[in-house]
C-alpha cells in the first residue's frame, strides 16, 4: 500500500477493488499508529479557490470582482488578496509539491473575472485569452503531473461589471442565469476533453448567508426578508441550466464521456442540544433542511424542504413545473463539504443563550434556532498566533460528519459522494496534533460510512 505522505500515516491507498466490499487490509479506529485502508482507485486532494489563492489581482488582463471591490474599502476590515499565495506565478512548483505528497486531485475555481472580460457594447462578458491561457496552463501541468482536477466555476468572486450592470444588482437579477449560462458554456468548451469533474457553484448557502442575509459580506445587502431566497432560486436555476448544457455538449463528445458535473453544497450539522428534548431534536432538524435541504432537495424533488416552506410561505420563491424539472436530477453524483457541528435549540427555548429578537431578518428569523454551542465532545479550535481568535466559533465533531453523510445518501442512495472540502480551523503550525486529530477522526467516519454503511463515497478532499 503507498501512503500519502500529506496525511502523514493516516491513511493509504490499498491495492483492492473498489467494487470489494472491504478492505483487504485495514486498521481502523483512533490508535495513532493505525493507518486507515482505502480503495486504490478512491480520490484523495486537497481544495482551494480562486480568490483566496491565485493573487495576480490585475494579472493577465483581470477585471475587479465584488471581493476586490470589498476589500478595498477599509470599512470592512478584510485584507485584499492581491497577492495571497501567488499561485498564479508558484503554480508549477506547488503541483511538484501535490505529486510528492500524493495528491491524486486539485479542485480549484477558476477567476470568472479572469476567464472573461466586460463588453460594454454588447453588455455581455466575452472569453479573456490571457486569463484563459493561465488556467489551460494550470490543467496542462495538473495533467502531467498525474493530478486530476476538479474544476469549480463559481466560488463567490462575481465581476465587479455584473454585479452593476443590472436593477436588481448580481444575483437578485435572474438575468444573471443567462450571463452564467454563458460562462460556464465557454470553460466547457475550453476544457471539456481535461477535465473529469466539474462544479458549478461552490457553497452556494455560504456567499448567499453572509451577502444577502447576514449581510456582512459582498454585496451586504442582508437585512432582508426576501433576498437570500431570491438569490437562490436563481443560483439554483443557473446551476440547472448549466448542467443542462453541460450534458448536451458531452452527448456532442465536446466533454469527455465519463466527466461528471455537480454543484458543491455545505452545512453545519444541527446537533439537537438536548436529544430528550423534542422541540431541540425538531430545531435540529429544521436547522438541517434550512442549510442543507435549501439546495439538496430541490435538486432531488425538484422543491424546497417543506419546513421551509411552511415558515417562509410566500416569500420563498415558486419553481415552475418546467424548472422543477429542469433542477430535478441536476447532478451526476453528489459533492458536499462539512467542517463543524452545533448543539442546537429553538430560539424561544428556556435553555436558548440567543434571543430570537436578536436574529437577523430573513433566513435566521424564519429558521429561529440557537446553534451558538458546540456539542458535547467537540474539540475546540483556537486561532494561529497572529489572529488568536479567528477560529473561536469552530470545533471539531467527528460524528457530524458521518450524520451530514447520511442526511446526503438518504436523498439519494445511487448518487456517487465526493467530499469536496473537510479541515481544521486553528493553531496553524507544522506541528500540529489537533489537525492531525480531526483529519484522522474524520477520516475513520468515511472509512466507517464505505465500508460498514456501504455509502458510495468516491473521494476525500482536505
Amino acid at each position: 500500500m503507498v501512503p500519502l505522505r500529506f496525511l502523514g500515516t493516516l491513511v493509504a491507498a490499498c491495492a483492492f477493488s473498489s467494487a470489494s466490499t472491504s478492505p483487504t487490509t485495514s486498521a481502523t479506529g483512533s490508535n495513532a499508529n493505525s493507518t486507515l485502508c482505502f480503495s486504490s482507485d478512491f480520490l484523495f486532494g486537497t481544495a482551494s479557490s480562486a480568490y483566496q489563492a491565485e493573487g495576480g489581482w490585475n494579472a493577465t488582463n483581470k477585471e475587479p470582482s465584488i471581493w476586490d471591490n470589498f476589500c478595498r474599502d477599509t470599512s470592512n476590515g478584510v485584507p485584499c488578496a492581491n497577492v495571497a499565495d501567488d499561485f498564479i506565478h508558484r503554480y508549477d512548483s506547488d503541483i511538484t509539491l501535490m505529486k510528492n505528497d500524493g495528491y491524486g486531485t486539485f479542485r480549484f475555481s477558476l477567476a470568472w473575472a479572469r476567464a472573461m472580460s466586460w463588453n460594454e457594447t454588447t453588455q455581455r462578458m466575452q472569453a479573456n485569452p490571457e486569463g484563459l491561457a493561465f488556467y489551460h496552463s494550470l490543467v496542462d501541468e495538473l495533467l502531467a503531473n498525474g493530478i486530476q482536477p476538479i474544476m469549480t466555476l463559481y466560488h463567490w468572486d462575481l465581476p465587479a461589471t455584473l454585479q452593476s450592470a443590472s436593477d436588481p444588482p448580481g444575483w437578485l437579477n435572474e438575468a444573471m442565469i443567462g450571463h452564467f449560462v454563458d460562462y460556464a458554456t465557454l470553460i466547457f468548451k475550453e476544457f471539456g476533453q481535461d477535465v473529469e469533474f466539474w462544479t458549478t457553484f461552490n457553497e452556494p448557502a455560504s456567499f448567499i448567508l453572509t451577502g444577502f442575509a447576514f449581510g456582512y459580506g459582498p454585496p451586504k445587502l442582508g437585512n432582508s426578508s426576501t433576498n437570500a431566497y431570491e438569490v437562490a432560486h436563481n443560483v439554483l436555476l443557473a446551476h440547472a441550466a448549466a448542467v443542462e448544457k453541460f450534458h448536451e455538449l458531452r452527448e456532442a463528445g465536446t466533454i469527455k464521456s465519463t466527466a461528471r458535473i455537480s454543484i458543491v453544497i455545505n452545512s453545519d450539522w444541527g446537533v439537537p442540544l438536548n436529544d430528550s428534548f423534542p422541540e431541540d431534536v425538531a430545531a435540529a432538524e429544521r436547522k438541517n433542511q434550512f442549510h442543507l435541504g435549501w439546495f439538496l432537495s430541490p435538486l432531488t424533488t425538484g422543491d424546497y424542504p417543506s419546513v421551509m416552506r411552511e415558515r417562509i410561505s410566500d416569500r420563498l420563491p415558486n419553481f415552475t413545473d418546467e424548472q422543477s424539472a429542469q433542477v430535478k436530477g441536476s447532478y451526476d453524483l453528489l459533492m458536499l463539504n462539512y467542517y463543524a457541528s452545533y448543539a442546537t435549540t429553538d430560539c424561544d427555548s428556556d435553555r436558548s443563550e440567543t434571543n430570537c429578537s436578536s436574529l437577523t431578518l430573513g433566513w435566521a428569523t424564519d429558521l429561529g434556532v440557537d446553534d451558538s454551542r458546540n456539542p458535547d465532545g467537540a474539540r475546540h479550535a483556537y486561532g494561529s498566533i497572529m489572529d488568536p481568535d479567528s477560529c473561536s466559533t469552530d470545533s471539531g465533531y467527528p460524528p457530524g460528519y458521518i450524520q451530514v453523510i447520511r442526511f446526503l445518501h438518504e436523498h439519494d442512495t445511487s448518487a456517487d459522494i465526493l467530499l469536496t472540502e473537510n479541515g481544521w480551523c486553528g493553531n496553524e503550525t507544522i506541528d500540529n496534533p489537533d489537525q492531525i486529530w480531526y483529519h484522522r477522526t474524520h477520516l475513520e467516519q468515511v472509512h466507517k460510512a464505505i465500508y460498514e454503511e456501504d455509502i458510495p463515497i468516491i473521494g476525500y478532499t482536505v
